[in-house]
């Protein structure tokens, strides 16, 4: 049977079943699944969680969890709300989420002479008329959710029973001292009144605050009436006093005893938004995968008060478990859990404890994913204290909102590898077309160097073929320094590749970059001062003399001849500061900004159109701040320029 109009066009369909403790339940979840299949729908399966699900006995406890986990077996979303109206709850929770069909149980409809009784469906129909219905015979019950009796401890029951009778008492006693201080009887009326509503919050059910307030009009009656002690009163209006009196206490205490189940469910509903809110907070604040895990496990702990498993999913498996203890004598045993939590895994089915699927493990188990994604498996220690249906909305809501945080640093992760590899990419295609440029110029010169001197040496002057030799040297050491740089740059692109980093003296790394420069330095003089102090840095040899040998070879290329190039070195609190100054012509402001770039050579030219690939300055840089250092240019006084590298400094202890 069918209530709704079916014209809905291509409009995307979203169904919601509601869920109880019903034997026929499964019914309507069955027709559920059905209808989402055959319109290709999402559906969303919802229970209502009111004050009387307090009042549930075990038998509709687990009837409720097995209809709740059919359903998310069969597909659906779960969703739980609080409320005490449950057709407004279904009709909002609709309105919110765009629901256009709803699915469900109607059970026989008890009905008097004078008046049919209404349905929840009825009552859902008035509050949601534009909705589709889909009404699935029920003919188990016609509740939806099963109010059996509710016997409370005895203990609880004792104590109201006191509280009763200690109220009594007090507005009685109350009530003969505004007797005999002359106050008129609507005066004792509002003690009692008063007595009343203390009952109404104070005890555990209704029934205590209707015993109040036939004892109330019975005892006013007795005690306070004229003639006393006897439940004859002579007054024409004590009749009507009487009944008001009961229909006031009755009025205040169902407003009192609803007024404490709103308040309830708001504290309680306010405590699951609080979670959920905070757990957004605290994941839009972790910048790590491990820190999504840390508020996966300490939200769930907080919210649930249980110990909690974790196994973080590596390379298409299950890790080691990480579990967090909610109390020092909490135990955790992995051989005996790991089948579940792998289970869980491997299905994506909530597994272990309260569960068909191997329910003997001490925990329940979800799966973290989105999609067909897997982040890990986190379990929940039950301990024989299953979760209630707001706890397990509430614990979905945290896991969904952390595996969307995997998800969204995954594909943030892998963003970045993408952008690195197409920059990585982008860098080997330049560096493969600048040498392909710059190695022609150098090896043709060489070669034909060699050449001449083969077919004509002899022939030619002793100064010629000096030249000749220089030529042949410079480019030969030239090929070597672009050698150098390439395979340092290599040495940092490698992923994974270490700075093998040790204690160095800094003279000894001067000393050996000076010494590399051969020739080249003959033409300029070349100054390093005794600084009169051992300084030891925490530096990779090797790359930190290709960074000396780069910037002196810089200053030698750009500055002309019989310049004076000086190197100095002095420490500053924990760093090393090296510095090489010349006095040549400069660089300009603009080409300082520049200066560090790949594939930049200054004077606003390309690597294209003069030898060199603009990679030695780039690398400097690098490998400076590989080393958790700092390198920086600017101008000499009164001229030249000064490259300043900062390094780390090592403490070396000497035995003296």
């Amino acid at each position: 049977m069918k209530n709704g109009s079916e014209s809905r066009g291509t409009k995307t369909r979203n169904l919601l079943v509601c869920l109880s403790s019903s034997g026929s339940n499964s019914r309507v979840i069955h027709a559920a699944q059905h209808l989402a299949a055959a319109y290709g729908a999402r559906w969303t399966a919802l229970f209502v969680e009111t004050p009387d699900y307090v009042k549930l006995s075990e038998e509709d406890r687990k009837r409720l969890r097995s209809n709740m986990q059919l359903a998310e077996r069969l597909g659906a979303h779960l969703e739980t709300v609080v409320g005490t109206d449950i057709a407004y709850q279904i009709a909002e929770y609709a309105r919110q989420h765009d629901i256009t069909s709803v699915i469900i149980g109607q059970g026989r409809t008890v009905s008097s002479l004078l008046f049919r009784r209404q349905t929840l469906t009825d009552r859902l129909v008035a509050y949601a008329p534009n909705l589709e219905y889909h009404i699935i015979p029920d003919l188990v019950t016609n509740v939806y959710i099963a109010k059996k009796a509710h016997r409370y401890p005895v203990r609880r029951t004792l104590l109201d029973i006191g509280l009763c009778l200690l109220a009594l008492l007090l507005a009685t006693l109350i009530g003969f001292l505004f007797s005999h201080l002359g106050f008129t009887d609507a005066n004792i009326i509002m003690v009692y009144l008063l007595g009343l509503l203390f009952v109404s919050i104070t005890t555990s059910h209704r029934v205590y605050s209707l015993v109040w307030a036939v004892a109330s009009v019975l005892l006013f009656d007795l005690l306070f009436t004229t003639p006393r002690f006897s439940f004859r009163a002579y007054g024409t209006g004590y009749p009507v006093t009487f009944l008001v009196m009961f229909i006031a206490a009755f009025l205040i205490s169902t407003q009192a005893i609803r007024l404490k189940e709103n308040a309830r469910l708001s504290a309680e509903t306010a405590r699951r938004t609080g979670v959920v809110v905070e757990t957004d907070r605290a994941l839009s604040k972790a910048a790590s995968r491990e820190e999504i895990w840390a508020v996966l496990v300490q939200q769930l702990s907080r919210l649930l008060r249980r110990s909690i498993v974790i196994y973080r999913a590596e390379r298409g498996r299950l890790g080691e478990p990480e579990f967090s203890a909610y109390r020092p004598e909490d135990t955790y045993s992995a051989e005996t859990e790991r089948p579940a939590a792998e289970r869980a895994f491997q299905e994506n089915r909530r597994t272990g404890a309260t569960t068909g699927i191997l329910p003997k493990a001490d925990c329940l188990y979800y799966s973290l994913r989105v999609q067909d994604r897997v982040y890990g498996v986190v379990g929940i220690s039950i301990g024989g204290n299953t979760l209630d249906a707001s706890e397990q909305s509430v614990a979905l809501s945290v896991i969904g909102e952390c595996s969307l945080a995997l998800e969204n640093e995954q594909n943030a992760r892998e963003k970045e590898q993408s952008a690195m590899l197409a920059e990585r990419e982008r860098l080997q295609a330049n560096i493969l077309r600048a040498v392909s440029h710059d190695l022609r110029t150098p090896l043709t010169s060489i070669s034909g160097n060699a050449d001449n001197l083969l077919s004509v040496g002899e022939s030619l002057s002793r100064e010629t073929r000096r030249q000749i030799y220089t030529d042949i040297y410079e480019d030969a050491q030239w090929l070597n320094s672009m050698v150098e740089n390439l395979l340092s740059a290599g040495r940092l692109e490698e992923k994974g590749a270490a700075v093998r980093r040790g204690s160095e003296l800094v003279d000894e790394l001067i000393a050996e970059a000076v010494s590399r420069l051969g020739r080249r330095a003959a033409e300029h003089e070349i100054c390093v001062p005794d600084s009169g102090d051992l300084i030891f840095i925490d530096a990779d040899a090797r790359l930190i003399v290709q960074v000396l040998v780069n910037l002196l070879d810089n200053a030698l290329k750009y500055t002309p001849e019989g310049s004076r190039i000086t190197v100095t070195r002095e420490r500053e609190g924990g760093m090393a500061r090296i510095r090489i100054a010349d006095n040549g012509p400069g660089i300009s402001d603009e080409d300082k900004e520049h200066i560090f770039e790949m594939f930049y050579t200054g004077l606003g030219h390309s690597s294209d159109s003069r030898r060199g690939l603009g990679l030695g300055l780039a690398l400097c840089r690098s490998i400076v701040l590989a080393h958790n250092g700092n390198l920086t240019v600017r101008d000499n006084e009164p001229k030249g320029t000064v490259f300043e590298m900062s390094l780390p400094v090592s403490e070396v202890e000497t035995n003296e």
